[in-house]
């Protein structure tokens, strides 16, 4: 279910009668992919992403957070980017208001790897601060050889996401070979591995490690 779509009474009942009180934030980002991907491919790759992470999780999903730390692709057009401080600070606000809320697990994912960084950071200061509450920052599997940024990969996953937004014969020339060997039978197989990667992690992060907190809940299996 997502938070934006429930009012603070039906909130508060789901946070209460939730075994687990887990909530997802999906963070992505918006940079230029060349000539054949939406400058919003990673932020809707998010939308996907936080979506599919949360039902397997039984979490409520929090609003994705679009804009990312892109600074690397500013050459590029389209790219909007804030430093990883920002993001880092930007999750820690969101975090604890959600703690406020009374959730208990916080699933901070990303499908860009430029916002890693600040929200593993955000991750560790949290888990320092608030020991009741679970705070994780899983990594999405993308396998051995997913090739060039904006290549097979991923336009094979948005070829899934949003096929209408993708025209592989635009693609770049570097990544050319690459966009045009993407078939959405492939994207499927790289969304569920990066999805079943995120949910183990977070799975074994919260297994019962004693007596108390958020590690003696259990989640779905």
């Amino acid at each position: 279910m997502k938070l934006e779509e429930l009012s603070s009474s039906e909130l508060r009942r789901v946070v209460e009668s939730s075994v687990a009180a887990a909530v997802v934030v999906p963070f992505g980002s918006v940079e230029g992919h060349g000539g054949h991907l939406p400058v919003g491919s990673d932020a809707l790759l998010a939308d996907v992403v936080g979506e599919a992470v949360a039902e397997r999780l039984g979490a409520v999903l929090a609003p994705t957070v679009r804009v990312g730390c892109s600074e690397a692709h500013m050459q590029e057009p389209g790219t909007l980017s804030v430093p990883a401080e920002t993001l880092c600070d930007l999750a820690l606000h969101i975090a604890r208001s959600l703690i406020t809320d009374g959730f208990r697990l916080i699933v901070l994912l990303s499908t860009h790897g430029g916002n890693q960084t600040g929200l593993e950071e955000a991750a560790r200061q949290l888990n320092e601060q608030h020991p009741e509450v679970l705070v994780c920052a899983p990594r999405g599997d993308v396998g051995p050889a997913p090739g060039a940024r904006s290549g097979e990969w991923l336009t094979s996953v948005m070829l899934v996401v949003r096929p209408d937004l993708v025209d592989v014969e635009s693609a770049d020339a570097h990544v050319k070979d690459e966009a045009r060997a993407a078939t959405a039978e492939r994207g499927a197989h790289n969304l569920e591995r990066f999805v079943s990667a995120m949910v183990e992690t977070v799975r074994d992060q919260a297994r019962p490690r004693g007596s108390g907190g958020i590690r003696s809940r259990s989640l779905p299996e």
